[in-house]
């Protein structure tokens, strides 16, 4: 029990990797609010919660909205008394398969919106409660391809680099208060952002009559060193990891979970 006590908040926690992370620190003694656009999938999400006999929060919200960010973190303080660890999982997938003079200026600027201001409107709304209490835990959900880059995915791959950078500068910034920032980068999942990859490249034909699923499977193979996929549990102990004590000298690292595919 790890997080006996402690108050989460896993942004789009409705569903996949937010989902799991979600029930993993469930499962370590947490309590859990979920924000998510999607309210019938995170009420479910908040029901499973529950059943692991934690408290549960679910909400309506667009975390690229400020005022209902500032809403979000009223509403849980209200029911939850403080917040302790903070988990920026929303994000948004991107056109892929193009070289980025096909992107159109909609694509960056979602890119940007979701996945990187999201980030900075919450941690601005929960820093200043836990820089009074001096204590605080924060986890971004970035990529592996914002390390990497990417030939075919442009605004998604910058965004993500930018999720990277976000932690570091909130890292040095938050540190005097101890309060730790740290980033996940996951590998390669199977998500639907995955899917629309794979149809993309049936279609082309570059992998004869290979289904998406069998492309990505091949994929793993040739690109994991572990040769494995990453699931969303892999993801959700790892952020465990992180909000646990055990990680209390960690700040401003991004953790790649993805077989080993890239290593630093």
């Amino acid at each position: 029990m790890r997080l006996e006590g402690k108050s989460v908040i896993v942004t789009g926690g409705a569903s996949g990797i937010g989902r799991a992370i979600a029930l993993c620190m469930a499962k370590e003694g947490g309590d859990i609010c979920i924000p998510d656009i999607n309210l019938d999938g995170a009420q479910k999400v908040a029901k499973e919660v529950e059943g692991l006999g934690r408290k549960a929060l679910a909400l309506k919200c667009d975390v690229a909205k400020v005022e209902e960010v500032e809403a979000m973190v009223k509403r849980t303080l209200e029911t939850f008394g403080k917040i302790d660890i903070l988990v920026n999982n929303t994000g948004i997938d991107l056109p892929v398969g193009m070289p980025f003079t096909n992107n159109t200026e909609e694509d960056w600027d979602r890119g940007y919106q979701i996945n990187v201001k999201s980030m900075v409107l919450t941690c601005k709304a929960v820093a200043p409660h836990m820089m009074e209490r001096r204590f605080g835990k924060i986890i971004n959900l970035a990529s592996i391809a914002g390390q990497l880059g990417s030939a075919t995915s442009a605004p998604y791959s910058v965004s993500k680099g930018a999720v990277i950078t976000l932690t570091r500068c909130f890292a040095r910034d938050l540190a005097p208060y101890g309060i730790n920032v740290n980033a996940i980068c996951p590998g390669l999942l199977w998500t639907p952002f995955w899917q629309r990859l794979g149809e993309g490249l049936a279609k082309s034909g570059a992998f004869g009559n290979l289904s998406p699923r069998e492309i990505f499977d091949k994929r793993t193979k040739e690109w994991v060193p572990m040769q494995r996929e990453q699931i969303p549990e892999d993801i959700g102990w790892a952020a465990v990891f992180l909000a646990s004590d055990e990680a209390r000298n960690i700040t401003g690292q991004s953790l790649n979970v993805d077989g080993g595919v890239y290593m630093h």
